[in-house]
């Protein structure tokens, strides 16, 4: 059975700020007994950095290496090391000024708990654990986390002799220090003088940098990522201006930034918003640098906290704004159903709407003929004894009978009832006739007090 070794630390997500303590215990297991200079412990943290540049006649090659802790505990001096279980208490302390993991293409910065089996002969058994150590930075003590940053630029999209008006944009933040899964908020504004293009939208995304310094030869290399990305679809017209505010959000496992120009992996941020001006165009880029901290600003917390806040309530203005407004009427009044509103069709719309085109059109022959109007038929049938002369066709008889009460229509034409409301029979509001029954039909009069018709022959 080979030798097995393991780690059981206080934490199951091996994450340590700097300046905290490691516990826990190694847990060593040996099939036999060995015979070994030394058993130890070592918590290790350091950056190395390698590239290679290939060129016409050679490949240069850069390479670096910087050592940030280094700590050792001998738990065995004896030449046997019997076989067995054997259990280890550990505890660490990581430096305050330890800088975060990270890790790019071209270097990392690593820490490790290693457990190291020193043989007389042949190699030596090492076992590891890797650790994760954040550096802590807190950002109210640096008062320059909590200025405002801005950035502005000014693009021509043609030259001359095609040249068009300028398109100005500024991206503003309310600070420069943030921490992890915190809200970004930024403003931009844009002031398109083109007369010829539209703004399509925005993009707005989180960059991070690195940079890797060799030793041997001295040069630098970068690398950059983006780490989240946001989209704005509004447009912004040609001769017109727009103001976008929006926020994104940092990711949970972004390391926080270094502020040490001398490590060999460097690691900084920035805020980049890209204008997508499209027709075969060069997008505008506009960045601002961010730092990314452990612990967030105190007057930025504040200032959202008070912004949703003020966003939920009502404020007394508003409120007055709120009264002033009257409701909004229905376009549409419905009259209550009864005997009278049978034939009382008419829709009552609001004041303030324009007429429809249908009451603009010219009455019907049969409506024009019956008097023009409704009001001129209903005070001509009010009277007693009121003829009305309908023009005759040949081929139509004029025989007309006796409406009754209440029931269908028996031998009659059409219903007196039905004829007051409209101009002639089946009609709309504008007396536009939809049958030509009524202008079919013989002169016709109201039935007199005794109940009886009279019907010119």
């Amino acid at each position: 059975m080979p030798t097995t070794c393991v780690f059981q630390l206080d934490r199951l997500n091996p994450a340590y700020n700097s300046g905290e303590y490691i516990s826990g215990r190694i847990l060593l297991r040996t099939d036999k007994v060995k015979r070994v200079n030394a058993v130890y412990v070592t918590l290790e943290g350091e950056a190395k950095v390698q590239w290679s540049m290939s060129g016409k006649s050679e490949t240069a090659n850069y390479s670096g290496h910087q050592q940030y802790l280094h700590t050792r505990t001998n738990v065995f001096d004896n030449s046997l090391f019997r076989a067995g279980v054997h259990v280890y208490v550990l505890t660490l302390r990581i430096p305050p000024d330890c800088p975060s993991t990270c890790k790019g293409p071209y270097g990392y910065i690593a820490y490790n708990i290693s457990l190291t089996i020193d043989k007389p002969w042949g190699f030596d058994e090492v076992f590891r654990k890797p650790i994760t150590v954040i550096q802590t930075l807190d950002l109210n003590y640096n008062a320059e986390f909590a200025l405002p940053v801005k950035d502005e630029n000014i693009k021509y999209l043609c030259h001359w002799p095609c040249i068009s008006g300028p398109i100005c944009t500024s991206l503003a933040l309310p600070a420069s220090g943030f921490t992890p899964l915190q809200d970004v908020p930024f403003t931009v504004e844009v002031d398109n003088q083109s007369p010829h293009y539209d703004i399509i939208g925005l993009e707005a995304s989180i960059k991070q940098h690195f940079v890797f310094l060799s030793r041997k030869p001295v040069k630098r290399n970068f690398y950059t990522k983006t780490l989240c990305k946001e989209a704005v679809t509004e447009r912004t017209l040609r001769l017109s201006k727009r103001v976008y505010e929006s926020s994104i959000c940092v990711p949970i496992d972004t390391p926080r930034s270094t502020l040490n120009p001398n490590y060999i992996v460097f690691v900084h941020y920035t805020l980049q918003v890209r204008l997508k001006t499209g027709y075969f165009h060069y997008d505008t880029d506009l960045s601002v640098p961010i730092v990314i901290g452990t612990k967030p600003l105190q007057q930025l917390q504040a200032q959202l906290l008070a912004r949703a806040e003020a966003a939920a309530r009502r404020t007394p203005e508003r409120e007055r704004l709120i009264e002033r407004v009257p409701p909004r009427q229905p376009t549409v009044a419905e009259e209550p159903e009864s005997e009278t509103a049978v034939d009382e069709t008419h829709q009552v719309l609001e004041a303030d709407e324009p007429p429809s085109y249908d009451s603009c059109l010219p009455p019907s022959f049969s409506f024009a003929t019956l008097a023009g109007s409704l009001q001129t038929l209903e005070s001509q049938l009010s009277g007693q004894h009121q003829r009305i002369n309908l023009p005759k066709f040949p081929g139509f008889s004029t025989c007309i009978g006796t409406a009754p009460a209440h029931g269908g229509l028996e031998d009659s034409a059409f219903d007196l009832r039905l004829f007051r409301s409209y101009g002639s029979l089946d009609t709309d509001h504008t007396g536009r006739s939809l049958d030509t029954f009524g202008s079919m039909c013989g002169p016709l009069c109201e039935e007199s007090e005794d109940g009886v018709e009279e019907v010119d022959a």
